[in-house]
C-alpha cells in the first residue's frame, strides 16, 4: 500500500474484503479483487464504480448490509494501514487493477461462498447447470449440475412468417465452469460452450 488510496481502490478492496469470510485468507481476498477486476477488463475497461453501476446485484457486499465493507469504507487511510486484514485487501487491490499477477481467481469473473453450500437446492448456478474446472474447486463436497441443452437457429419460414428452429448452432451442458477456490470461496467462468452455442458475453 502506497500513498493515498484511490476511490477505485477504495471501493475494490471493500469489495474483497467484505465479500471474503472473516479468517482474512490472502488467496481468498486476492481471488475477489481479481474476479472483480477481470470483469471490469472485460467489460469494455469499465471502471469498479462503473461495473457497480451497470449491475448492482454483482456484489452483495455492496448493497448496505455487509458490515465488513461498510467498516472499509469508513475506515481512514492511516487506520487501514494498522489493520492486518484491511491492508491486505487494499494491497490485492492495487495489484487486481493493474493486474499485477498471479491472479488467485484463475482468470475467474464471478464466486460464490458458504451460500452455495447452504441454499444448493435454489441457487441460481445449480439451477443454471455447473461443473467443476477440477475437483479441488469443489470445497463444500456437493454435486455437479448438468444438464444437456442444444440450441438451435431461429429461422423464418418464408411461407407463413413463423419463427422456427434451423440447424443446431451449438450445445452445453452447464452454464458455468469453476475456476479456482481459496478459502470459503468459489470463483467461476461462462462455459465457453455455452457462450458459443447462445452467443452470449462472458463478462455478462
Amino acid at each position: 500500500m502506497n500513498g493515498v488510496i484511490s476511490q477505485h481502490v477504495h471501493l475494490l478492496a471493500a469489495v474483497a474484503y467484505g465479500e471474503a469470510s472473516p479468517a482474512n485468507d490472502p488467496q481468498e481476498i486476492g481471488g475477489i479483487a481479481f474476479a472483480v477486476a477481470n470483469r471490469c477488463r472485460a467489460w469494455g475497461n469499465k471502471t469498479v464504480p462503473e461495473l457497480r453501476a451497470a449491475d448492482q446485484n454483482y456484489s452483495y457486499a455492496w448493497d448496505g448490509s455487509n458490515a465488513r465493507f461498510n467498516k472499509l469504507m469508513r475506515t481512514s487511510d492511516a487506520e487501514i494501514e494498522r489493520n492486518s486484514g484491511m491492508k491486505l485487501a487494499v494491497d490485492w487491490a492495487e495489484r487486481a487493477l493493474v493486474n499485477g499477477g498471479p491472479d488467485p481467481s484463475n482468470g475467474g469473473f464471478w464466486w460464490d461462498g458458504l451460500d452455495f453450500k447452504t441454499n444448493y437446492a435454489n441457487h441460481p448456478k445449480v439451477r443454471d447447470g455447473f461443473r467443476w474446472g477440477d475437483p479441488s474447486h469443489n470445497i463444500f463436497n456437493v454435486p455437479e449440475n448438468r444438464r444437456n441443452v442444444i440450441v438451435r437457429w431461429q429461422v423464418k419460414n418464408r411461407k407463413t412468417g413463423q419463427i422456427v428452429d434451423g440447424a443446431e448452432r451449438g450445445r452445453y451442458d452447464c452454464v458455468w465452469v469453476s475456476t479456482a477456490a481459496h478459502g470459503s470461496t468459489i470463483f467461476w467462468i461462462h462455459n465457453p460452450d455455452y457462450l458459443n452455442a447462445t452467443g452470449g458475453k462472458a463478462y455478462r
